[in-house]
């Protein structure tokens, strides 16, 4: 199916997922929430979804997680919602969301992609995992640029010294 067209198509967003494709996370409800472009990679994605939480988590549907697909009012697209249910399923979560699980990450995030070797390239282009709150998301940022300015200082820093250690 091409995508050429979804470009100039005028899409209103909801308040409920920020993004309109790809996997996002919300940290205040421990949900993770992919919104895909049609029925048939939505149930893909929730076939794959419930695979790798079974493997890798050796979590059990419906008892840990539960998993349901929706489709979006304002668009013709779908959203498969996944909700963390018990302590080790909100162990799973903070794991998928905090880098502690990437093998698990990447495959939840190209999940609804056919494996044919047509689309190996749409592998690579998928989006990682994105933060749903707005607010969590600024702060995401501010911490990063936080980071950024102390790591700036710390090469100021390095450079002085190997000045000094050069004279």
């Amino acid at each position: 199916m091409s995508q050429e067209g979804l470009g100039s198509e005028v899409i209103e967003l909801t308040s409920e997922c920020p993004t309109l494709d790809g996997v996002c996370f919300d940290p205040e409800h421990i949900t993770l929430e992919g919104t895909y472009i049609d029925q048939l990679s939505a149930y893909r994605a929730k076939r794959v979804w419930v695979g790798i939480l079974n493997e890798s988590f050796l979590l059990e549907t419906e008892h840990d997680f539960r998993l349901r697909v929706d489709p979006v009012n304002t668009s013709n697209r779908y959203t498969l919602r996944c909700e963390f249910l018990t302590a080790c399923a909100r162990y799973a979560f903070w794991r998928l969301t905090n880098n502690q699980a990437p093998e698990a990450q990447y495959i939840i995030e190209t999940a609804h992609i056919p494996n044919a070797e047509t689309r190996q390239d749409d592998f690579w282009q998928a989006p990682d995992l994105k933060v749903k709150d707005p607010a969590s998301s600024s702060l995401i940022h501010a911490s990063l640029a936080s980071i950024t300015q102390h790591n700036a200082g710390l090469l100021d820093t390095l450079k002085k010294l190997i000045g000094r250690l050069k004279a």
